[in-house]
């Protein structure tokens, strides 16, 4: 059976292979359609799909939109099932899951928020078709169950491709890996930043930060400027272009912890998740993580967890070994056959 993945917006591939590699692995016929400004990224496991077809959302002029809908219609509707890997947040997905229910399509989509089943009228509209969500972890399923009608299932997107291995990392250094792109708003630099700053740390500590830290952005600026005022670049790695999938995961599977660095949000609880999540449980690593996140079941056994004050003593203890068997990973929904079982049965469902 033939099924298309479908992407629109410029972000979320990172759950674009776990998908691909289930259905493929399972028999399916898979094609994609995907923004043509993650092509780079899909490159090195582009082979698993059938067919790929890359657009550029137009962004101005409204027959020339609803021209590109309409095209995008006469494709989708060919197909027994399409998966929306972005299933929210998006007119485009909302307009295109309502025309699709004038067709037999079966369409189910990953919710990236659980909070906008209950908050958002565009997610109504779009529920109107796609009655079958997936979710990225089983908090954000319990969360959402008791709730509503809809069909949810979790699922982790934690599988990546085998990458050569083009890094060579000191032996004497300790990478404690910061994934995703500069965020002020949603991370909490400032208090890694004064942690450093106000505490002898041991110098084989390195913190990665794996995305593009553009110096002329105004928040790339700002952490730079940050960084360097306190003369703290000794303790940082920066990468001042876009980092390639294969480098990118490279630094990830030799770095000794990832660091989160999420500033306390409630949605973080129960309805969204951290792709530094998933990256940590890609490639087993501990978590480095805020005690506010302490009541999550899958960071509580894989995690070493700080406030303010403990987490000098943490970043010291780390360069002693001392947490060196922290990360359990034991269950076994961290196994590709488990996650692979649990969404096939919940496509054919």
């Amino acid at each position: 059976m033939k099924i298309l993945l479908f992407e629109i917006s410029t972000s979320h591939e990172e759950c674009i292979y776990s998908q691909v590699k289930f259905l493929a692995d399972s028999g399916y016929e898979v094609d994609l359609i995907l923004n043509a400004s993650l092509k780079n990224s899909v490159n090195s496991y582009s082979h698993l799909f059938s067919t790929i077809k890359y657009i550029e959302p137009i962004k101005k002029g409204i027959l020339k939109k609803l021209a590109q809908q309409r095209k995008l219609i006469k494709i989708l509707k060919k197909y027994p099932i399409v998966i929306f890997n972005t299933a929210s947040s998006s007119k485009i997905v909302r307009n295109l899951a309502l025309l699709l229910s004038f067709y037999k399509v079966k369409c189910l989509g990953i919710l990236h928020n659980g909070k906008k089943l209950n908050n958002s009228f565009t997610q109504k509209v779009i529920s109107l078709k796609i009655k079958k969500y997936f979710v990225l972890s089983d908090a954000i399923k319990t969360s959402l169950n008791s709730k509503n009608r809809i069909k949810i299932e979790s699922f982790y997107p934690c599988y990546f491709p085998l990458y050569e291995n083009k890094i060579i990392k000191p032996s004497s250094e300790i990478w404690i890996s910061i994934p995703g792109r500069i965020d002020l708003g949603r991370r909490d630099y400032n208090l890694l930043l004064d942690c450093v700053t106000l505490n002898p740390l041991n110098t084989k500590i390195k913190f990665l930060i794996l995305g593009r830290l553009n110096k002329e952005s105004k928040e790339g600026k700002a952490l730079w400027q940050k960084i360097t005022e306190r003369n703290l670049t000794s303790y940082f790695k920066i990468f001042e272009e876009f980092i390639p999938n294969n480098i990118y995961h490279n630094y990830l599977i030799q770095s000794n912890f990832i660091m989160p660095l999420l500033k306390m949000n409630d949605d973080y609880l129960g309805n969204k998740i951290s792709g530094s999540f998933n990256l940590a449980y890609a490639y087993r690593k501990p978590l480095l993580c805020n005690n506010y996140f302490k009541s999550l079941p899958d960071l509580k056994e894989n995690a070493v967890f700080f406030d303010e004050l403990s987490l000098p003593i943490v970043l010291n203890e780390i360069t002693k070994n001392n947490y060196i068997d922290i990360a359990r990973y034991s269950d076994n929904k961290w196994l590709y056959a488990y996650q692979k079982e649990k969404y096939i049965n919940f496509l054919q469902a």
